[in-house]
């Protein structure tokens, strides 16, 4: 008995204690290294990330990337954003890519948001069309919601619009020691394609070893893990909360949904058309939680016909 328990004891303790020590292994890189570029604004957050492509003078549409991607994420839009003309920003959210990891509560929807303000104005960029996609589309919100007169269309992708309080995972991550393994573990590189084929609804073709590999290379990045447990840590929201204020979303607005996601059902975005002012959903058959990746041409279509209908 006194063996078994010893056992049981010592594995969560090599767990632990093996995340820590293999940290500096995998993290190895600043957000400078990684990014190989000076595209950084100061934020409260701390520097922030960001590419800008296109005509300087043509309408902007800012990118806001999901939970525990980065802008990489948005490479097939963004090809087609440009090749239609359009001024492409697109953001590395505070913890993510090549911006920083404040090991602070510094990860609220509203604090997000706020970072992606501080690129725009750092950019000059008085207005813009929207995109975001599941907690990007959340930030997206915010920002239509916080700072109306910054946002001209919006696109929600799969955006997740009702969750009032981080997910029950999120209070294990939380805590100190356990919760640092518990992200250590989950961020190993090699289990990252798993987790985006059970976000695909089609087997996920489009998932190459080059694009396994785009995904993970922020992972090399210091500050990785912490921010993941001070993400658990933070707020979900600031002073305007997204659920409770949705109504106030005036601007005109396209939902785009995999008609397979199983992280927030297709059904979300028909609640989402009944509050609303000025939305319209389009839904995308063989796709789960990454209509962009799972229909890429079909949403960047989507995305490309609806702000042609907004002027710019």
């Amino acid at each position: 008995m006194r063996r078994a328990f010893l056992l049981l004891t010592a594995a969560p303790a090599a767990l632990v204690a093996g995340a820590y020590a293999l940290t500096p292994l995998r993290e190895r890189l600043t957000p400078r290294e990684f990014a190989g570029d000076e595209c950084f604004v100061r934020a409260a957050a701390g520097e922030v990330h960001y590419t800008d492509h296109g005509p300087r003078d043509a309408p902007a549409v800012l990118l806001i990337h999901g939970f525990g991607a980065w802008t990489f994420t948005w490479r097939n839009q963004a090809r087609a954003l440009l090749a239609a003309g359009y001024r492409v920003v697109a953001v590395d959210q505070p913890g993510y890519g090549a911006s920083d990891r404040p090991a602070a509560p510094l990860y609220s929807t509203w604090q997000q948001a706020a970072a992606h303000i501080a690129v725009l104005d750092a950019l000059g960029i008085r207005r813009a069309h929207v995109v975001g996609h599941s907690f990007g589309g959340r930030v997206a919100l915010q920002l239509a919601i916080a700072w109306p007169q910054r946002v001209a269309a919006l696109v929600g992708i799969c955006p997740e619009a009702f969750a009032t309080d981080r997910p029950a995972i999120a209070r294990i991550a939380a805590l100190p020691l356990i919760g640092y393994a518990l992200a250590f573990w989950s961020l190993t590189p090699a289990l990252a394609p798993v987790g985006l084929r059970a976000l695909s609804a089609n087997g996920a073709p489009w998932l190459t070893p080059e694009v396994a590999a785009g995904y993970t290379a922020p992972l090399a990045v210091k500050g990785t893990t912490a921010a993941q447990v001070w993400q658990a840590r933070s707020p979900k929201d600031g002073p305007l909360p997204v659920p409770r204020n949705l109504a106030a979303v005036r601007q005109p607005a396209l939902l785009v949904w995999g008609a397979r996601d199983r992280v927030f059902p297709a059904s979300d975005g028909q609640r989402l058309l009944g509050i609303l002012p000025d939305a319209r959903l389009h839904i995308v058959p063989e796709a789960g939680h990454l209509p962009h990746e799972d229909a890429a041409d079909d949403v960047s279509a989507a995305i490309l016909a609806f702000l042609r209908e907004q002027g710019g």
